[in-house]
């Protein structure tokens, strides 16, 4: 009678063995879940520990000019487009337009700023980033459009990874992400801007913002 409950425990193991094998077949054959490539939640890959805000000037929409490293101790959500730009750019500044709606920034308070840099320093002035922000009926002090030198742009798409790539005529083609810069004025965070994902930055911008206080 010993000899049964030895046998179970020997068939029971024997069972275990197959069900590992065949388990590791599996997950050596089966398809992998398709990994999202291209909506807002998408993982982005950059350079993280480079991009910074240094001393590099710029001119605003309203002909005022300034130095990145002056925004250092704000909170700073940066983006790459230029004026005549008819694919990705107006479609990315609506969605930052909805994003600045939801954070209810306070004039005199806030710490969270925007700053659109263009990549087309040779044909946008700040007249023409001032109409393009008129165009989206955007008209705040905690939003700027700004343009830079071509050697300096150039810099600056380096740093960030933004690719900018003539496609012909007046049109330039290059990534559309969205870089959080921290108080310190580092790049933390990059996200992929096509679709601008509204609740996740005005969280992740409020949190940030609130450690940097």
């Amino acid at each position: 009678m010993k000899k049964i409950p030895s046998i179970i425990g020997l068939l029971l193991i024997a069972l275990a063995l197959c069900y590992a094998v065949f388990d590791y077949s599996q997950s050596k054959t089966a398809p992998k879940a398709a990994v999202d490539l291209t909506g807002p939640n998408a993982p982005v890959r950059g350079p993280l520990n480079t991009a910074e805000l240094k001393h590099i000037e710029l001119v605003d929409q309203d002909g005022k000019a300034f130095t990145l490293d002056e925004l250092k101790g704000d909170t700073v959500l940066v983006n790459f487009m230029f004026a005549g730009c008819t694919t990705i750019c107006p479609v990315q500044t609506v969605g930052l337009r909805d994003l600045h709606k939801e954070l209810r920034l306070d004039p005199k308070k806030n710490r969270i700023k925007l700053l659109s840099i263009s990549i087309a320093p040779l044909s946008d002035t700040p007249k023409q980033l001032k109409a393009y922000a008129q165009r989206f009926e955007i008209d705040t002090p905690s939003w700027r459009f700004a343009v830079t030198s071509q050697a300096n742009t150039d810099e600056l798409s380096e740093q960030f990874g933004v690719g900018v790539k003539p496609l012909g005529g007046d049109q330039l083609d290059h990534r559309s992400l969205l870089y959080l810069i921290n108080h310190e004025g580092v790049l933390i965070q990059q996200y992929r801007g096509g679709v601008v994902n509204v609740e996740r930055l005005k969280n992740e911008l409020r949190a940030v913002n609130q450690i940097g206080r």
